[in-house]
């Protein structure tokens, strides 16, 4: 079969793979309405919409939704990729089925804008779903404030304690590896593995551990990067780690925490590869592959997730 515009030539995602980006991330809270304000004060996000138990945060400049919040204590009911089109659902439904992967198929349960929409359950107990969807601002329009930041959804990262498993997993769903470490037991075993679905270095980061959810991270850019370093000082908020540069991605990154204990990473913006970068082993010094300029983390950023 062919994949072809209308000029004749290969349709661009047929070869970029069927999977944009990441789209949004619903996080789990306690209390809607007691952690509505830290988002709002803490990352400038606005409430654009609300459905059955959740309410949608947006980016004030593009209006496009980045987080969610729902009730159901800490971590996260679900994170969205974005796919290019419907066809796009079709071809990851296919290689699902074919690895004899369950998923279910429907828009109801996703954001505003929602088309059609796959889920399923990956290895570590938590939902992925692949999302078609008309574009953000065709559907919302955050009411735009002056010295707003643009902010981005950036990537994942998860605790797994079958790195491989996790990986060849989200293989046929349609991620790439970037870049991988070995375990220093010398076993072979994968200490850590950075995937992509684009031309940016990751957007889901997998690391040994307990099951569960490290970080959500938002993206801003440089400038803005600064800024809100400054913004944490003047209301006050303390960062948890930060700020550093990461060595896989090349991304400036602070950590902070919710009241629930979510922990969100904010970025600058992530180097690119090509599209066809293949697995790269990592051999740098721990130190430097966490913070080219040196201090590492506090006990909590090893130890605690949700």
């Amino acid at each position: 079969m062919k994949h072809e515009n209308n000029n004749g030539s290969i349709a661009e995602h047929l070869w970029k793979g069927d999977i944009s980006g990441i789209d949004h991330t619903i996080v789990k809270v306690n209390n809607i309405e007691a952690s509505l304000p830290w988002y709002q004060r803490v990352f400038g996000l606005v409430e654009v919409a609300r459905g059955p138990g959740r309410v949608y945060l947006a980016s004030p400049v593009t209006s496009k939704i980045v987080l969610g919040l729902t009730e159901g204590g800490t971590g996260i009911e679900y994170i969205a990729y974005s796919v290019y089109n419907t066809g796009s659902l079709d071809r990851i439904a296919e290689r699902l089925k074919a690895a004899s992967i369950p998923f279910t198929r429907g828009s109801s349960e996703s954001r505003p804008g929602a088309i059609d929409a796959i889920r399923v359950k990956v290895p570590t107990g938590h939902t992925f779903e692949l999302l078609a969807a008309e574009p953000h601002e065709n559907v919302l329009h955050a009411e735009y404030r002056p010295c707003a930041m643009d902010v981005r959804t950036s990537h994942m990262q998860v605790r797994s304690e079958n790195i491989e498993e996790m990986s060849q997993f989200m293989q046929h769903v349609g991620f790439y590896v970037s870049a991988y470490a070995l375990h220093p037991n010398g076993s072979g075993d994968h200490l850590l593995q950075f995937m992509r679905v684009n031309d940016r270095h990751h957007q889901l980061a997998i690391l040994g551990g307990a099951a569960g959810i490290h970080h959500v991270a938002i993206e801003l850019n440089t400038d803005d990067f600064w800024k809100f370093c400054d913004h944490l000082a003047a209301i006050r908020t303390p960062a948890e780690y930060g700020p550093g540069r990461h060595n896989e991605g090349d991304m400036l990154f602070i950590y902070v925490r919710d009241p629930d204990g979510n922990r969100f990473e904010i970025t600058g913006p992530m180097c690119v590869v090509s599209h066809d970068y293949g697995p790269t082993e990592l051999n740098d010094e721990p130190w430097f592959h966490m913070n080219h300029w040196g201090p590492q983390p506090p006990e909590s950023w090893y130890k605690e997730w949700n």
